[in-house]
């Protein structure tokens, strides 16, 4: 019975407590926000009167703004035409435009009795991760006696629109989302740091992912330190001593393509288009080729579409590091004393305000540059890998423009000439008090950087002739040390092979991407049985193509340069060791 009772009992009391009614009640509230992160609208082409002018007439900082001139009005119907691209970087939001072009208020009357300015971007919707190109045209309606300057303003009111779907970033403007991680290698060699306006170097962690924003042209930048020093802890500056070399990463990307033929005479200086990926063959709008990697090969590519940059192909990374600045000379205490034909890898040093080591053979630079740091896969830049930093350069990522040059005659690196009208002074004649040419970590120095910002790289104009692992094939003339044999057994990861029978002006042997045949059309002459030195139409930079009797090529020009230094400069020597030239260091860390 007892057994039975509780049986019961339990019984009961489920039946009681089933019986009770509980409710319950939730409030909630739900926050529905405008996402402005996301919301990003801004000019990305202005070409004017048929001159893609976007380097130099958008506001390279903010991108919402174009400050223009038209070409000169002199007769009546005389037309200028400004055509403008607006692109939609938003992934959520569509975006409705509208234009109104009014005439300043100072010469408002003026504006409306010589000319009218006629604008076709009304009522025009962008959708979410896309363009749109608009176009103001001013016609000249009444000729005047005297010259004058008007001026108006045109103001696109853009509202954002919802969008019920997310759209995949796709945009090369967009493309910073899709930066692989610098790789740093396994042994902490490689210290990522920030830069302050000063240069000092303050340790971060590796895996904050705050230390860099190629979208606002902040470059990554790491350090080695000398052997010995200590390590500081992550949010402390490294003392300057501790540091024995500073580089910047270039991350792997696509590029648009142009003037794939070299004849092709339709695409001049304009702001090159890039698109961060880590893949090589994902189609992007149906625009991409296979990189060729081979001189003188076109493959399947043509003017237009994306192409994988082949520096980054060799090692298989998601990009590499760059030198900061020309290999130094330790220890050195003058020009003259950096100047030593060895390979002795503990001497190099990459830092500002050092002397270029320079003076060395080709073979001793590229075994040099080879046994600094094996395990990062240290060597001697190439040409495509100077390509791939100065495509990056002149992109909406990096200063966009040609840098200022390295006028120190000292062979200091990281200097920047000071602009002057003293035509009777000559380059680098002051020295170093700063009178005539200014260091990296100045107002005026961040202009001879690839960024604009003391992120960037430094002495790709001017300073020292940089040698770089790239050679004519069978060459008659090769002075550079390496035998026949040792050129063909050379690791292909380290240097870039061009096409047997090259000479001065066969722009069409280059390898695509390395910033020779595609810097075209060239102004170059025989002059008798002399072939005088080309020049290339984006900044009259030297250009000039390696051969039979001079088959290593150089960049950038040296100090006494002038105006044909710069980062599109290239030329080229025997490889024998010779006073002006140096070299530069690259790392491709497989992690």
């Amino acid at each position: 019975m007892k057994k039975r009772w509780v049986l019961l009992t339990i019984l009961f009391l489920t039946i009681g407590f089933a019986s009770v009614a509980t409710v319950l009640t939730i409030t909630g509230r739900v926050n529905i926000n405008f996402n402005e992160e996301d919301y990003q609208i801004y000019f990305s082409k202005a070409v004017v009167d048929e001159v893609d002018k976007s380097y130099e007439v958008i506001d390279p900082d903010t991108r919402k703004s174009i400050k223009y001139s038209t070409k000169d009005l002199s007769k009546v119907g005389d037309i200028s035409v400004l055509e403008y691209e607006v692109t939609n970087n938003s992934t959520q939001y569509d975006a409705t435009v509208e234009i109104e072009c009014t005439p300043n208020e100072s010469n408002s009357v003026v504006v409306n009795d010589y000319v009218t300015i006629n604008n076709d971007m009304t009522n025009k919707t962008i959708k979410a991760q896309t363009r749109e190109t608009g176009t103001v045209s001013v016609q000249l309606k009444k000729v005047t006696v005297e010259p004058i300057d008007i001026e108006f303003t045109c103001e696109l009111t853009v509202n954002p629109v919802g969008s019920e779907e997310l759209k995949d970033p796709i945009l090369a403007e967009n493309s910073c989302r899709d930066i692989g991680i610098p790789s740093l290698g396994d042994e902490d060699k490689l210290i990522p740091v920030v830069l302050d306006e000063e240069g000092n170097a303050t340790r971060v962690e590796k895996t904050d992912t705050n230390w860099y924003d190629y979208c606002k042209r902040e470059w990554a930048n790491a350090v080695i330190l000398n052997d010995g020093a200590n390590l500081p802890n992550v949010g402390e500056v490294i003392q300057d001593t501790s540091i024995e070399s500073y580089f910047v990463w270039i991350p792997k990307y696509k590029y648009k393509l142009w003037n794939v033929e070299t004849d092709n005479t339709e695409v001049g200086k304009h702001s090159i288009e890039i698109i961060f990926d880590t893949k090589n063959t994902e189609d992007i709008n149906d625009k991409e080729c296979i990189t060729p990697e081979t001189s003188g090969t076109l493959g399947d590519c043509n003017d237009g579409e994306y192409m994988t940059h082949p520096a980054f192909l060799a090692f298989g990374g998601n990009g590499f590091w760059i030198g900061k600045f020309e290999v130094g000379y330790k220890d050195a205490t003058d020009k003259t004393s950096a100047e030593v034909d060895s390979n002795d890898s503990n001497k190099i040093i990459i830092k500002p305000n050092s002397y270029s080591w320079r003076k060395l053979t080709v073979k001793n630079m590229f075994n040099a540059a080879k046994g600094y740091e094996g395990t990062l896969n240290s060597h001697m830049l190439k040409n495509t890998e100077w390509g791939a930093v100065t495509y990056l350069s002149h992109s909406i990522f990096g200063t966009n423009k040609e840098v200022t040059i390295n006028n120190n005659d000292q062979r200091k690196t990281g200097y920047a000439a000071l602009p002057t009208t003293d035509q009777s002074k000559n380059p680098g004649e002051v020295g170093d008090d700063g009178t005539f040419n200014t260091g990296w970590n100045t107002g005026n120095g961040v202009t001879a950087s690839t960024t604009g910002n003391i992120t960037g790289v430094y002495d790709m104009s001017g300073g020292a002739l940089e040698s770089m692992a790239a050679y004519v094939a069978e060459a008659s003339n090769d002075q550079s040390e390496f035998q026949a044999e040792e050129l063909k057994k050379l690791d292909p990861r380290y240097v870039d092979v061009y096409v047997k029978g090259s000479s001065a002006t066969t722009y069409k042997n280059m390898i695509l991407g390395d910033a020779t045949g595609e810097m075209g059309p060239f102004d170059s002459y025989e002059d008798g049985d002399k072939i005088k030195r080309g020049h290339n139409r984006w900044y009259s930079d030297n250009s000039f193509f390696a051969g039979a009797s001079s088959p290593w090529f150089y960049r950038s020009g040296y100090c006494f340069s002038g105006v044909v230094a710069g980062q599109f400069y290239f030329d080229t020597f025997t490889g024998a060791a010779r006073v002006g030239d140096g070299f530069r260091i690259a790392l491709a860390p497989s992690k």
